[in-house]
Parts: structure tokens; C-alpha cells; sequence
């Protein structure tokens, strides 16, 4: 077979690359191959293969030839990702889930499981959030050259990754052999907001021999603008009438239910979301090679991050009151009971206007030196600092009213809306108050790292090398929050403006008409509202809302690497000790009577809590591989793994108002983090089938099994709380816990193939295909509704992707969709009335075109959301929706020139 030559060039305009991949711990920091020099290695001859084939042969041989099961995407060109979003991209490899926020991927699940750990060229990374992740919405793709999910744990890689670990690779100067350049500047169009925004990126390298060593440079730098709109129709929790409740029997009566099971939803909504981003992510790497056997890395890489929103919502919501139908109205039912259509009377109607900004940065300093005194000992040295921030502010205005009437119908795949005033909803004489609310809250993270790694190469035996390491990491995390703050306001504001609501949900709705609704450009701007509304400054800061983590951990590993015909794979043991601290307060405010019967708050209590704990876990780790047949290969893997509780989930905090008498017989709630959570566990078995039947050819199948105990989720359980007047009251708390145990386990099928026997123009057709099934057992938190036991959150069962590529010539096409099951979105969501929340089944569409103007030139399209999707959510049962949503298609021109 002969050798592909692969040039740079070729690379450069490579496709879509999927492909397994091997990395230790110390190449994911620095070794990680160039996509140039791997493509060039890929096979045996001289024959020369570009582009979207190149790519795929690349990774097919990648795979091939690895230790450990590491999924990769490298980038089409530089600056160029297969998707313009990181979360997106990832989407495409077998195994991932993605979520949406704002019609944009933001997170992803790996094999059903949540707990993803980030990595920045083989380190930490994470956004200032209380999460331990990286927020992936953050970073601009054209900074990557490309992305490794590693799938199943070896000794040698950084625990904390029950799913899997996400490592994020950066060029470095001495990928390229001189002078290189390359730029990007894209316009793209969101067509639900209307409105155009540009990206533009720029990476120059180059490096020279000097009279010191060989040196490199390397900056890189992104800027990306996009905008947003969101559309949802809203129905809220559903509670089923109960004939031995008084109030609830006259219900069933005026309904003539009276010995029927009726179930009815408290109301509903809508709301319309405009928003942006901007992403300023900045890289530069230095390199020197003062020897053939000393090599230092210098880098600096910064995230910068806005996200800004602002919405009207428009509800008529009775909450956990019970909610009245109109007599004589007709009503329709399901077939268990369940309401579908009909009208209420006498309801409270909300009206908000609100915004929402978060400025995320986060700066990654890395130092590395590698050494290699002989042939077979290698010694790696790597420091890190990370120094994140963010800062988060909520502003809502809301009007307070009483709609006459509220017709729903809720039978069709959109919901039908009408609200009735007799002062219409555009009158400001329909509402009788008005209020503010605003929260501020800021996070502040810190991580120190440094780690040695050595590694020692045998010539001959069955041990083929060893490795062993040590690592040291303290990170710190400090947030403060000033709560929400509750501002009364006297009369209705006049800054109010007429909200045109005909083009809502692209004109598809039903709906009640246009409304009335606080200035947007006025809400927008935080000082402006403040000003406006007579408010003097913002919130301070509370005790309550102040908490602090700080985790150290100290590991150290052996990794053995082995040989011997028909096997090979490595075997080895990681052992940290994890030291927690975390800090915070729990506030109780009291509810005074006065001597003329009104009521006010009294004095508050904070009362600190703190919690130390200390943890050490063992994680064996071992990886085969046999090859059955020169194109064919099995692997058998089994590890130990551990994921600690983030940040958030720790927070010991707790805020809890007594209930003044109108409340009384209200539900009582509130939220808080569980500082006892132990870190969940893990025991791992994987399995892989791969055939290579051509050079871009393969058909793999692989299975997985995850038995996990001290499982994180989300529970409601109920507290009574005794306040310092003697008044007792049932709280229910919304707060995680450990459940006992929970089981993951599935199979992943993935193809690949150019179709270069097809005659002509048919030669350039290619596609790829995965399929992925996940199934989960474990305790549910659930606490009522007709649903009591239910998947782990977020997982779909069933996801796949299908996507089309053609190449000739200069011309690369693909067209790509994902599709994934239903799944949890959460067991105890806010307002949901503790009920699970189910998104449903859905797929979305993407395509891009590209065209090689010239070698150095480039012009490409790209689109997403082509096929408008319409995303849905239910309480437990399809009978009982919550949410329709829809967003933006997004189209995108790009010019890239590489030199």
C-alpha cells in the first residue's frame, strides 16, 4: 500500500474529521498531534489524497492505531471548525447530547451522563460559574485547531470525568514549518430577530533558528457576534381536583366532573426573548527548542465572554390557588381526564419586562518543559494558572392585573391563547400595581496547578514503556450574590409601550392581541431603569448570598504499556486525595404582628456554616486491544473513575422567609446546595468492534457500561423550620442529595465511507452515520404527578447522525442532521409544581458550501436550523404540555485566506 502524502494545503481544506485518538497525560497538554503532520502519516506510499478524503483517512488511521477510545473533530481549516459552535460540532460524534440555550449549544451530555470535564491543551479549564466546567458557549471556535472527547479513563489522564474528559487543542507555532497567516471575516443573518452580525478571526506564526535554540510565536485572535430570538408558549402545572376538597368539588360541579378524575393546568403564557452574544477569545503561544532534547511552551489563553437578553412575558397564571371555569363554557378532555380546551374567569395576570447580561473572562497562563536526556526517558514539567470571573445581573419589571377571561386550547401541536380584558390588554387601567425586582452576583475562581511526568521506553520485551506522574491542583471558588430585591412602586410608570405581537411565533399563533409592557430600551440599561423608576442604586451585597470552596487535590499514577502478538494496551492505578473546604450562611427572617395587626419582617438571623471533609479514591485502569485480523480489531477496557460535586451543588446557603398570614396556606419553598454530597463513582467496562474495509472506509460498534454509585441529583424533600417566635412551618426544599446507585449502559454504531466507485461527478459523494442507544436506571426524585420514576436528566435513549458530504475538485459540500429522543429536563424545576419535565423527540437540519477560489482563497455558506425546528416540553405525560419554542435560523457568508 502506498503512503499518503498529505500537504499542509490539504489539510488546511480537509473535511469534517471524526476519529478516536491517542493521547498520555502530558501529550494531551503539549503533544497533541498538528492536523497537518497527522494527516500526513496516515498510510503507507506517495499517492496524493486532499481534502474531505484526506481527513477521513487521517482518522480513520488515528483510530486505528490508538491506546484509548478519545473521539476527535479537527478543524477544516484554520479558524474552522465543522460548526461555527463547539457544543454543535460535538454533537456529531457518537455518544454526545447537546443542550440548547437560546437556540445556541451550551453543554453537552457523553454517553447519557452530565459531569464532562474540560480541558485547555491537557488542563484545566473553567468558566467562574460554581460549575467545574467550562462553559462551552464561551469559546470562540476559531481558536481551536481541535477538540479530543476521551471516552473511558486510563491512569494517565486527570480523573474527575464520569462521562468522559472535552480537551480543547490551540496551534502552536512549531506545528507549521515558517511564516503562516490566516483570517476570517464571516457576515451571518438570524431570521426570527432580523438582524446581521460579523465574526472575524486572525492567527500569524513563524519561527526561526537563532543563535539560542529554535523560537516560535504564535497569536491567534476571534471575534464572534450573534443574535438571538426566542419565542415560547407556556402552559402551567397541571393539579388534579380532589372531590374530598371543598373549594376543588364546587370546581368539578361547575365542570360537571363530579365523579370523573379532572385534571386542570393553573394557566399560561407567552414570552419573547431578543438577545446577543459576543465572544473575544484571544491565544498566544511561545516556543523554544534550545536543543534536540529541550523544549519549553509558554501560553496565554483568554476567554471573553457577553451574554446579554432582554423579554416581555405576558402570563395569567392563578399559582397553587385553584383556578375557576367558566360556567356553561364548553370543555374538552382527554381520555384520562386531562383538560385540552376551555375557558377560566377571574384570573391574575402578569406582565414583565425583563433583562439579563453575564460577562464571563477567564485567562489560562501554562508553562511546559519537556526533556529528553536520552532515547527512552522523557520528562515533562507543567505548571498552570487560571484566574476566572463573572458577573450576572437580572432586572424584571412586572405589572400586576385580573383578565376577565382566559380561553386554552392545548389539543394541537401549537397552543392556543386568548386572555380578555374589558379594558383591553393595551390599557394601563388593567393593571392596579407594579414592582421591580433585580439580583446581582458575582464569581471569582482561581486554579493552581503543577504536575512532573515521566515516561520510560523499552527496546525489546513484552513492556513496551512506563509512565508515572504526580500532580498537584488547588482551586479556589468565592461568589456573592445580593439576592432579589423586592421593590413596591406606587402607581403604574408611565414609560410604557405598545408590544406588536402579530409576527409572534413567525405568525403561526392564536393569540389575544397586542399588549402593553415597560420600555425595552429603557430595561436594557440598568442605571436608566433605576433612574426611571426612582430607585436609589443597587442592591448590596448580603451574607447569605456570600460562599466559598476551596478543593486541593493531590494525585499521583503508573501507567505500564505492553506488547505482545496478538494484544497490546497499558494497565495502571491513580490515587488522589481530594481536601474540601466550603463556607456560607443560613438566614432566617422572621414575620413580626404588630399591635394594629399589620405585619413586617423581623430582625435577620445569619447563622454561618462551614464544612471540611477529606477523600481519597483509588482508580485502577486497564485497556486492551487484540487484533482479530489485519482489518479487524477488538477492544476491552475497565476503569474506575470518580466526579466531585461542583461548586454550586456544595453551596451550604440557605434563605428562608416565614410566611406571613395571607401566605399561610400557601405552599412554602426554597433552594439550596447540600455540602455533605459525596462524590459520585464509578465502575466502567467498554467494548469496541472496528473494521477497516478501505482506506476511508470503517464500521465500528462499541458498548458501555457505567454502574454508578452516590449518583447527584436534583430532589425536593420537605423540612419543617422553626423560627425564633416558636412558629413551625413545612418547608420544601429543593436541594440535592446522593442517591443510592444508578446504571448506564448502551452501544454506539458508526460508518464511514467515500463512495469513490460511483462513475463521474458520483466519485465526490461521501457520508457518515452514527447511532447511539443509552438507557439509565435510578432512584427518581420525582415527587408527584403521574410519572414517579424516570430517566437520569438530559438523556435521550435514542440520538443519531446522518451526514451527506460531496467533494470534486474545489467544491465541499455536507449537509448534516442530528436527531435525539425525548429526555428529562429536570425532576423539580422552579413553578413546575415539583412535576418532571420531559423535552420531546426532535431533529434540526444544517448544510454548508464551500468553494476553493484559489489555494490561498476561499468563500463557504453555512446555515443552521434550516427546518425551522419547534421544540416542545411536557409534564410527565403528552397530555400536559409545558413549552413550545422556536428560534432563529442562522445563514452565514465567510471569506478565509491562508497563506
Amino acid at each position: 500500500m502506498k503512503k499518503i502524502h498529505m500537504p499542509r494545503r490539504a489539510a488546511l481544506l480537509a473535511g469534517i474529521s471524526i476519529a478516536s485518538i491517542t493521547l498520555g497525560c502530558t501529550a494531551q497538554a503539549q503533544d497533541a498531534t498538528a492536523p497537518d503532520q497527522a494527516a500526513a502519516s496516515a498510510d503507507e506510499g506517495d499517492i496524493v489524497v486532499t481534502g474531505v478524503r484526506a481527513s477521513l483517512s487521517s482518522a480513520q488511521s488515528i483510530k486505528r492505531n490508538s491506546d484509548v477510545i478519545v473521539d476527535s473533530i479537527v478543524a477544516e481549516d484554520i479558524g474552522k471548525l465543522p460548526d461555527r459552535n463547539v457544543a454543535e460540532a460535538l454533537q456529531r460524534i457518537p455518544g454526545i447530547q447537546v443542550q440548547r440555550q437560546y437556540g445556541e449549544g451550551s453543554s453537552v451530555a457523553i454517553r447519557g451522563l452530565t459531569q464532562v470535564r474540560t480541558e485547555l491543551n491537557g488542563r484545566d479549564i473553567f468558566t467562574a460559574s460554581g460549575a467545574n466546567q467550562l462553559s462551552l458557549e464561551d469559546i470562540p471556535s476559531e481558536l481551536l485547531a481541535g477538540i479530543d472527547v476521551y471516552k473511558n479513563p486510563s491512569a494517565d489522564l486527570i480523573e474527575d470525568q464520569l462521562s468522559g474528559t472535552i480537551n480543547f487543542r490551540t496551534r502552536k507555532p512549531f506545528d507549521f514549518d515558517g511564516f503562516k497567516a490566516a483570517a476570517t471575516l464571516t457576515q451571518s443573518h438570524f431570521d426570527l430577530v432580523d438582524k446581521y452580525k460579523p465574526s472575524a478571526s486572525l492567527m500569524l506564526s513563524d519561527r526561526w533558528d537563532t543563535s539560542i535554540g529554535e523560537i516560535g510565536i504564535l497569536a491567534s485572535v476571534s471575534f464572534q457576534k450573534t443574535a438571538f430570538r426566542q419565542d415560547t408558549i407556556s402552559t402551567e402545572p397541571f393539579y388534579t381536583l380532589d372531590p374530598a376538597n371543598a373549594a376543588d368539588a364546587a370546581v368539578l360541579t361547575t365542570l360537571g366532573r363530579t365523579g370523573q378524575t379532572t385534571t386542570l393546568p393553573h394557566g399560561t403564557g407567552i414570552g419573547e426573548v431578543y438577545g446577543d452574544r459576543r465572544r473575544l477569545g484571544t491565544d498566544v503561544s511561545v516556543q523554544w527548542r534550545p536543543s534536540d532534547t529541550l523544549e519549553l511552551t509558554a501560553e496565554v489563553f483568554r476567554s471573553d465572554y457577553k451574554f446579554r437578553f432582554d423579554d416581555y412575558s405576558f402570563f395569567a397564571y392563578t399559582s397553587t390557588s385553584a383556578i375557576q371555569p367558566q360556567p356553561g363554557a364548553p370543555f374538552t378532555y382527554s381520555d384520562n381526564g386531562d383538560f385540552q380546551s376551555g375557558t377560566f374567569i377571574d384570573l391574575p395576570v402578569g406582565n414583565n419586562t425583563s433583562a439579563q447580561t453575564r460577562r464571563s473572562k477567564t485567562t489560562d497562563y501554562s508553562l511546559n518543559l519537556k526533556w529528553k536526556p536520552t532515547d527512552r526517558l522523557t520528562v515533562t514539567a507543567d505548571g498552570q494558572y487560571v484566574d476566572a470571573k463573572t458577573k450576572n445581573l437580572r432586572s424584571i419589571f412586572g405589572l400586576n392585573g385580573t383578565a376577565d377571561t382566559l380561553y386554552q386550547d392545548i389539543s394541537g401541536s401549537i397552543p392556543v391563547v386568548n386572555i380578555g380584558s374589558a379594558t383591553g390588554l393595551t390599557n394601563p387601567a388593567t393593571y392596579n400595581s407594579a414592582f421591580y425586582l433585580d439580583n446581582l452576583n458575582e464569581s471569582k475562581a482561581s486554579d493552581k496547578t503543577a504536575r512532573l511526568d515521566a515516561e520510560y521506553r523499552f527496546d525489546a520485551g513484552i513492556l513496551s514503556s512506563i509512565k508515572a506522574g504526580i500532580r498537584f491542583a488547588d482551586r479556589k471558588n468565592r461568589t456573592i450574590d445580593t439576592g432579589y430585591r423586592y421593590t413596591d412602586l406606587s402607581g403604574i410608570p408611565t414609560e410604557l409601550e405598545n408590544v406588536d405581537l402579530s409576527d409572534f411565533f413567525r405568525g403561526d399563533a392564536d393569540l389575544f392581541g397586542d399588549i402593553i409592557a415597560f420600555n425595552r430600551g429603557i430595561i436594557r440599561n440598568y442605571q436608566q431603569t433605576l433612574d426611571t423608576l426612582g430607585i436609589a442604586g443597587a442592591p448590596a451585597y448580603v451574607q447569605s448570598g456570600t460562599n466559598e470552596q476551596r478543593q486541593k487535590t493531590y494525585t499521583g499514577y503508573a501507567t505500564a504499556f505492553f506488547k505482545t502478538d496478538p494484544v497490546d494496551g497499558n494497565i495502571g492505578v491513580r490515587v488522589v486525595r481530594t481536601d474540601l473546604d466550603v463556607s456560607g450562611y443560613y438566614q432566617q427572617t422572621p414575620i413580626i404582628q404588630n399591635p394594629d395587626g399589620t405585619e413586617t419582617n423581623g430582625p435577620t438571623v445569619f447563622n454561618p456554616i462551614a464544612v471540611s471533609r477529606s477523600y481519597t479514591s483509588v482508580l485502577p485502569s486497564l485497556n486492551l486491544r487484540v487484533h482479530l485480523m489485519d482489518n479487524l480489531q477488538l477492544r476491552l477496557a475497565a476503569a474506575k473513575n470518580i466526579s466531585r460535586p461542583n461548586f454550586t451543588q456544595l453551596n451550604p446557603s440557605l434563605t428562608i422567609t416565614e410566611p406571613g398570614s395571607a401566605q399561610q396556606n400557601q405552599v412554602h419553598t426554597t433552594s439550596g446546595g447540600n455540602p455533605y454530597l459525596k462524590p459520585m463513582k464509578s465502575d466502567n467496562l467498554d467494548a469496541s468492534l472496528e473494521w477497516y474495509f478501505s482506506r476511508t472506509g470503517s464500521l465500528t460498534a462499541a458498548a458501555f457500561y457505567k454502574n454508578i454509585k452516590n449518583y447527584i441529583q436534583t430532589a425536593v424533600s420537605t423540612r419543617n423550620v422553626t423560627f425564633g417566635n416558636g412558629n413551625s412551618y413545612d418547608y420544601e426544599v429543593t436541594s440535592y442529595n446522593n442517591v443510592a446507585k444508578g446504571k448506564v449502559k448502551g452501544f454506539e454504531l458508526a460508518y464511514q465511507q467515500f463512495f469513490d466507485f460511483l462513475p463521474g461527478p458520483l466519485s465526490g459523494l461521501g457520508m457518515q452515520a452514527n447511532f447511539t442507544y443509552v438507557d439509565s436506571q435510578a432512584p427518581s426524585p420525582a415527587t408527584s404527578g403521574p410519572v414517579t420514576n424516570v430517566p437520569l436528566e438530559l438523556l435521550s435513549k435514542y440520538n443519531y447522525n446522518l451526514v451527506g458530504i460531496y467533494e470534486l475538485g474545489g467544491l465541499s459540500a455536507r449537509v448534516a442532521y442530528n436527531w435525539r429522543s425525548k429526555y428529562v429536563v429536570t425532576t423539580a424545576g422552579n413553578g413546575t409544581g415539583n412535576l418532571p419535565i420531559f423535552n420531546k423527540s426532535f431533529g434540526q437540519l444544517d448544510a454548508s458550501i464551500s468553494y476553493n477560489v484559489t489555494p490561498q482563497f476561499a468563500l463557504a455558506i453555512d446555515g443552521t436550523n434550516l427546518t425551522n425546528t419547534r421544540r416542545s416540553t411536557y409534564f410527565g405525560i403528552d397530555t400536559r404540555p409545558r413549552d413550545v419554542v422556536v428560534n432563529d435560523r442562522r445563514i452565514s457568508l465567510t471569506a478565509r485566506i491562508t497563506y
